[in-house]
């Protein structure tokens, strides 16, 4: 049985690369496509917290691979804005990864140009974000999308659709929704991959999504509580007299 953990992706990684899969970012994928070799391009969209990115980052760097993490400019989880998580930004940035533009369409009424501008605000704040690919949170039939008529998006989810060159591997939902990727044919064969996860899965420990999400919200909680002593001190030095 496949299970979700820092452990278990370590070894996914391993068993790519010992498969001779090379890791790349999108902007190589036509050139490596046409080389005929097998390549995976590792995508991470960030949508609870940056801390659990940041543990799934560390294994990459720590195995030498790189990978593509998507943040939310506009997230109900995670201020990207804050000291804690732009040090994130910058780690991640320092651990050789990218970091592009993951929007959230329903914010403004699937409206794919006005949400695209969100990629010109994160990139004033972290200018070395890559401003060419960004992802959609939780999208519709992307063939019912204009992609094709926005370069960040199509750089993505053009690949997306190329199924008879790239596979499309995702862990959506906290589950495998195409079979475990050491298990498919793609792997079998040596296809190039995109493979998109969601730290979030792989980090928190739980018999099911959901309540990994609990238990994850719940220890967020304390975090914050945490935090608050260093960002209210007189108030916390006001209870102890």
């Amino acid at each position: 049985m496949h299970t979700f953990s820092l452990a278990a992706y370590r070894d996914l990684l391993l068993n790519l690369k010992e498969a001779g899969y090379d890791f790349a970012f999108y902007e190589e994928s036509e050139q490596r496509l046409a080389a005929k070799k097998p390549f995976v391009i590792l995508r991470h969209d960030v949508d609870i917290s940056l801390r659990a990115a940041l543990e799934m980052a560390q294994v990459e760097h720590d195995l030498g691979l790189r990978a593509v993490y998507f943040v939310l400019f506009r997230s109900p989880f995670y201020n990207l804005l804050s000291r804690q998580n732009a040090e994130i930004m910058q780690q991640l940035h320092n651990y050789g990864h990218q970091l592009a533009l993951h929007v959230d369409l329903a914010a403004y009424d699937e409206h794919c140009e006005k949400a695209l501008l969100e990629i010109e605000l994160l990139s004033k704040f972290f200018p070395f974000v890559n401003t060419g690919v960004a992802t959609l949170h939780s999208p519709v039939q992307i063939e019912n999308l204009p992609i094709e008529l926005f370069q960040p998006l199509n750089a993505v989810y053009g690949l997306t659709l190329r199924k008879g060159e790239i596979a499309y591997i995702s862990d959506s939902t906290g589950r495998w929704r195409y079979g475990h990727p050491l298990d498919s044919e793609a792997f079998f064969t040596r296809k190039p991959i995109q493979l998109l996860t969601h730290p979030i899965w792989w980090v928190q420990e739980g018999e099911t999504a959901t309540a990994k999400l609990e238990a994850w919200f719940y220890q967020d909680y304390l975090h914050t509580s945490e935090l608050a002593k260093t960002f209210l001190p007189k108030l916390y030095k006001a209870q102890q007299r």
